[in-house]
């Protein structure tokens, strides 16, 4: 019990000194003023992480509230309890899912368990519990499920594209907001080693197709890309346009 409450008071003081480090480029980054550069450049140098992870803490305090309580560190390791299944039992589970489940009889997937059960029986290998095999259907592709289930006809009414047009008369009576994977992949500045594919949020005025604004983030969309993409969407561009380096009128 002692060492644990030592490690709890040891992992508080480093998301304190974490925090205290990182909050100013919040603030900066919650207010869209500027380039944070040499800020981020600073936080790598004293916190002693990579800019990724930097980034990353910017981004969940700023999502948390500013809360100290984000920054704690984590456990490594997978969670108590948690068990790891071979690649032949993983094998063996998607190839009866897709022979025994995934038919026009629809069969029960009670049946497909006891099913894997008893091959893995036959191999004396340790068999998956119900709750494993119900996420791997779970991971399969929706429309492929339910067209081997249910026919083509049932998945393309549920899974195709709904025709129709999105229609607007004046400027600023409909602003569509959407996220994308950017086709790119960005490198740290210092290491140049691959950080990932942004997510690019736009907002898109029907009426004029102007893209009114934007938000570039790593983090998968959120409440706050939308919240971001918005405050950038109202405020004037003027001072943004020279930091883009562009000379192009943006009239929104």
């Amino acid at each position: 019990m002692e060492m644990e409450q030592d490690l709890t008071e040891t992992a508080g003081v480093e998301a304190l000194r974490r925090a205290a480090v990182l909050r100013p480029l919040v603030q900066a980054y919650l207010a869209s003023t500027g380039s944070l550069e040499a800020g981020i450049r600073d936080a790598v140098w004293e916190l002693g992480v990579s800019r990724a992870t930097v980034w990353r803490w910017i981004r969940r305090l700023a999502e948390e509230g500013g809360r100290t309580s984000a920054l704690v560190p984590q456990k490594r390791g997978r969670r108590a309890g948690t068990t790891v299944i071979s690649s032949a039992v993983e094998e063996l589970i998607e190839e009866h899912l897709r022979r025994y489940f995934l038919r026009r009889e629809r069969p029960s997937l009670s049946r497909v368990v006891l099913e894997i059960r008893i091959a893995c029986g036959e191999r004396s290998w340790q068999a998956p519990t119900r709750r494993t095999i119900q996420r791997r259907l779970d991971a399969m592709d929706e429309r492929e499920v339910m067209k081997a289930r249910e026919g083509a006809k049932a998945a393309r009414q549920k899974f195709g594209p709904v025709p129709g047009t999105n229609r607007a008369d004046l400027p600023l009576d409909v602003m569509q907001i959407d996220h994308t994977p950017a086709d790119i992949i960005l490198v740290d500045s210092f290491e140049r080693k691959p950080i990932g594919r942004p997510w690019v949020t736009l907002a898109i005025d029907i009426a004029t197709r102007i893209v009114a604004g934007y938000y570039v983030s790593f983090e998968a969309p959120s409440r706050l890309s939308i919240a971001l993409c918005l405050t950038r969407a109202v405020a004037p561009k003027a001072e943004l346009l020279p930091e883009l380096d562009s000379n192009v009128p943006w009239p929104a």
